[in-house]
């Protein structure tokens, strides 16, 4: 019988997300939720003991905890992150068979001959992970067959992090588990009206009795809940790690004498990459100085980057630092490494050429990239949208290949509520709000002196017909150089065209954006 060994690693959604470089930090050991379809379907320690529970609305999720970070939950996120758990693996064990994100199963037999039992198997597999640079917390589970080790490793705790059933065992060990443990909701729901409440008392009905009731389906339960899962393993070979770090045999101030040094060793990297059939479309570049400080930024590539590409980034990102250093006055430290970090490293196939072409996309970034290797990296933007409390911070331009924001990712008390204005103002311009006796409406202590009844912008006069606010919204309060303090009002004119106006200074009123 051949044993199966498990490898699990409890709410791997939550840890993904706060694994994934892509994120913000603040992410990281805050109460987060994962969002699927309006309700919770995963939650951070720190969320649950605020009171956050899957299935929960997500409103009724951040009135139990106001300071919860919220994200979508992606499936593609898990996939991608949990990479890192097998490139922590890869000097442990060669081969895996990916259950799903968060699970592996291994052949029990092979491991427990190199390392002299299936305990210490379990182990040195639990090491791995913990002592890798993130830390993950494993449990294990060993037994006859997968379903039966899948459920070992689930009825563990972080004081026990190993179970073994022992051989010929299986059976018995299923026999207490509940019903619920199945991946059949309509089956286990009628087997729970049945008065069937446990996975002993399932096998108790016999196989043709199931068969009849569920059909194939009941089948499969029965054998499952026997310990006799028949489903074979698939190994796979660990994925080959995308990062390269170049040290320089000293510090090198000029930007086209570092080009020339990594050169050779960014071709190597690029056709280790491609060898292994995989390739890089998001790069983060790390490039080391002698002062100590790094300059990190994140370059992204609609198909996948060459070589040559890879040392341009490096270039324009050396670029970049020389001109903000240029005016400060300072003169910019010695290169001494550069390190290339795929976040995304996708299979080659799915970036093969088609029939009719590489389409457009890649020609558009051709040219683009073109124009930039004449003009600097700079001189190519282009604009995406993102969360801010003030709509002219919803209009971002980045340089064409950069990463752009996603904006905030946590709460962001005072950002502007959907439907969103149509036109925002670059210079907000000045306007008059009056009451019904045409004196200015003033602010003190978030409250209006009067209800606005009319707008005056230069010689036009719009007469109101509704408003809403007064908001105050506060920003980077603990900065004096860059915060900002504001009172946003929303009115509506006669012929029903919203403004949104704000004011700093409690008098003087700003239009800053337009609902068309």
């Amino acid at each position: 019988m051949a044993r199966t060994l498990v490898l699990w690693i409890p709410a791997w959604p939550v840890i993904a997300a706060q694994c994934d470089d892509e994120l913000p930090g603040a992410v990281r050991g805050a109460a987060l939720a994962l969002i699927h379809k309006g309700a919770v379907v995963a939650c951070s320690p720190e969320a649950s003991a605020s009171g956050v529970r899957v299935g929960m609305k997500r409103r009724d999720a951040q009135m139990r905890c106001p300071g919860l970070s919220v994200l979508p939950d992606s499936p593609e996120r898990n996939r991608r992150v949990f990479d890192q758990v097998l490139l922590a693996l890869q000097d442990t064990v060669s081969q895996h068979t990916l259950v799903e994100p968060g699970m592996l199963a291994f052949g029990a037999r092979g491991l427990s001959r190199f390392y002299g039992g299936e305990e210490a198997s379990a182990i040195a597999l639990v090491s791995a992970l913990s002592s890798s640079e993130q830390g993950f917390h494993s449990r294990v589970g060993i037994s006859d067959d997968l379903f039966s080790a899948v459920m070992a490793a689930q009825q563990t705790d972080p004081a026990h992090p190993i179970r073994i059933v022992e051989s010929g065992a299986s059976s018995a060990f299923l026999a207490g588990l509940p019903i619920s443990v199945l991946d059949d909701a309509s089956a286990v729901s009628l087997l729970s009206r049945l008065g069937v409440n446990t996975l002993g008392e399932c096998v108790a009905l016999g196989e043709s009795a199931l068969r009849e009731r569920f059909g194939t389906a009941g089948e499969q339960i029965y054998r499952l809940a026997a310990g006799r899962d028949g489903t074979w393993l698939s190994p796979h070979h660990s994925p080959v790690d995308t990062s390269e770090s170049i040290a320089l045999l000293e510090p090198l101030h000029l930007i086209d004498q570092l080009a020339f040094s990594i050169r050779h060793a960014t071709e190597n990297y690029h056709r280790r990459l491609f060898s292994a059939g995989v390739v890089c479309t998001r790069v983060r570049i790390t490039i080391g100085f002698d002062s100590g400080q790094p300059y990190v930024r994140t370059w992204l590539h609609p198909r996948f980057f060459s070589a040559s590409e890879l040392v341009d980034r490096v270039r324009w990102q050396l670029e970049s630092l020389a001109r903000d250093s240029a005016g400060l006055g300072e003169q910019p430290p010695g290169v001494v490494s550069v390190r290339f970090e795929a976040l995304r490293p996708e299979h080659l196939g799915v970036h093969e050429p088609g029939l009719w072409g590489q389409g457009p996309d890649s020609r558009v970034h051709h040219v683009l990239s073109r124009v930039q290797g004449i003009v600097g990296a700079h001189g190519v933007l282009s604009a995406s949208s993102a969360t801010s409390r003030f709509p002219g911070g919803t209009q971002v331009l980045t340089t064409w290949g950069e990463k752009t924001t996603d904006g905030e990712v946590g709460p962001l008390p005072g950002a502007l509520p959907e439907p969103f204005p149509g036109t925002v103002f670059a210079l907000p311009p000045e306007v008059a709000l009056h009451d019904a006796k045409g004196r200015t409406v003033l602010i003190d202590k978030a409250e209006l002196s009067a209800s606005p009844a009319s707008l005056v912008l230069g010689s036009r006069r719009l007469d109101l017909v509704s408003w809403a606010g007064p908001w105050p919204v506060t920003e980077r309060w603990w900065d004096p150089a860059k915060a900002r303090y504001a009172h946003r009002l929303q009115v509506l004119d006669e012929r029903g065209i919203g403004w949104l106006l704000t004011t700093s200074e409690g008098h003087q009123w700003r239009i800053e954006a337009r609902y068309d």
